[in-house]
């Protein structure tokens, strides 16, 4: 936001919703190429040594060879370790998105009503799963749809925890509200095959869908689901090509939510100062 000053010397304002967007656009599109990698590393051979050569070999306990017996341990830890870090990241840009919405309606209504734009803004330290809540109280729209998504963001900052810092091992740590398993949820989609007989299947989320000779008169449709895991202490999560692929659509849904709703608020509470200073004009 910027404010600014006309040719006729009044103060105006200019909201740039598209740079309000770019850091959120930029973060879907780093974490789905870091959670590529990640989940691929754990396609290929284990590396045999990972020791760091420079000009002074620094013995820091990192073998020269990794024992085989070890290696696919290590690559397995070190997969969980990269996924946790980038789900980690899109939490955290979500999070610093919705944090910068509300800021811009605290600013918005600053403005409007004593035509100045604040100096500074507390730091908003409420979790993501809050923050979200906060957005839709503040714009009057809270219901059991943003409750669902505040519960499913809070089951996936603790299985993020979990693969970042214990290699996605679940410990007791991880179980929150007296449960004795970690739930994970996160919505879903489900591809749904109905054929001429009316018999109902879901297809592989794994693999391209190829139609054949057979499958004509057949239905095709798109359910949402949700995702459910339960993991007892000691479990190890383990994230799927299209679990990954889901979460990453899930956050993309609650920011393009978010930008809509900033671009229909912004605009009217714009339209309403516009008519307010072309009665006072009129007035004068």
């Amino acid at each position: 936001m910027t404010q600014t000053t006309g040719p006729d010397g009044k103060t105006g304002l200019h909201v740039d919703l598209a740079i309000f967007e770019a850091p959120m656009k930029e973060a879907l599109r780093r974490v789905t190429v870091f959670l590529g990698y990640a989940f691929h590393t754990s396609e290929v051979a284990p590396l045999k040594s990972v020791r760091l050569n420079g000009p002074i070999i620094l013995d820091v306990g990192v073998p020269d060879s990794v024992p085989p017996a070890d290696r696919k341990r290590y690559q397995t830890e070190f997969t969980q370790w990269a996924i946790g870090q980038g789900l980690m990241e899109i939490d955290q840009s979500y999070h610093r998105y919705v944090v910068s919405a509300l800021d811009t309606l605290t600013d918005l209504e600053s403005f409007l009503r004593d035509k100045t734009l604040r100096d500074h803004r507390k730091p908003n330290r409420a979790n993501t799963w809050n923050v979200h809540e906060q957005f839709y109280a503040k714009v009057g729209q809270q219901s059991a749809k943003h409750e669902d998504e505040s519960g499913y963001l809070r089951s996936l900052g603790n299985a993020r925890n979990c693969l970042a810092h214990d290699s996605g091992t679940v410990t007791r740590r991880g179980m929150v509200d007296g449960r004795s398993t970690m739930a994970v949820r996160w919505p879903g989609r489900d591809m749904v095959k109905i054929d001429q007989n009316g018999r109902r299947s879901v297809l592989p989320l794994d693999r391209s869908l190829k139609t054949r000779q057979e499958d004509i008169g057949s239905q095709l449709s798109v359910e949402e689901v949700v995702r459910k895991r339960d993991y007892a202490e000691g479990d190890r999560i383990k994230f799927s090509q299209t679990d990954l692929s889901e979460i990453i659509f899930f956050y993309q849904i609650l920011a393009m939510k978010i930008g809509g709703e900033m671009h229909r608020i912004v605009g009217e509470k714009m339209e309403e100062a516009r008519a307010t200073a072309a009665l006072l004009d009129h007035l004068e």
